[in-house]
């Protein structure tokens, strides 16, 4: 399975966790709904390693995603702020 895709979840406390992961489908309009879906929940769930690890919202200060393969993402969440860049 090509891991194309990562995710640094940074948590209210200053520490954070990162992940390395496929496509979870091919579909780009299912991979909307299923990141506004993601979006309602009360947790974060992640399978890695063969563990579920479950991350309460509110606890989440940020998630960061990242496509690695740089493909562009066709159908976006509503209010996406396309071609920005981060500044400190």
């Amino acid at each position: 399975m090509k891991r194309d895709r990562a995710m640094t979840i940074h948590f209210m406390d200053g520490t954070k966790v990162s992940f390395a992961f496929p496509a979870q489908t091919q579909n780009e309009a299912a991979r909307s709904i299923m990141f506004d879906e993601m979006l309602k929940q009360p947790y974060l769930l992640v399978e890695a390693d063969g563990a579920l690890f479950v991350y309460p919202v509110a606890n989440i200060k940020s998630i960061q995603l990242l496509n690695l393969s740089g493909q562009a993402i066709k159908h976006a969440p509503k209010g996406l702020i396309r071609g920005a860049t981060v500044v400190r």
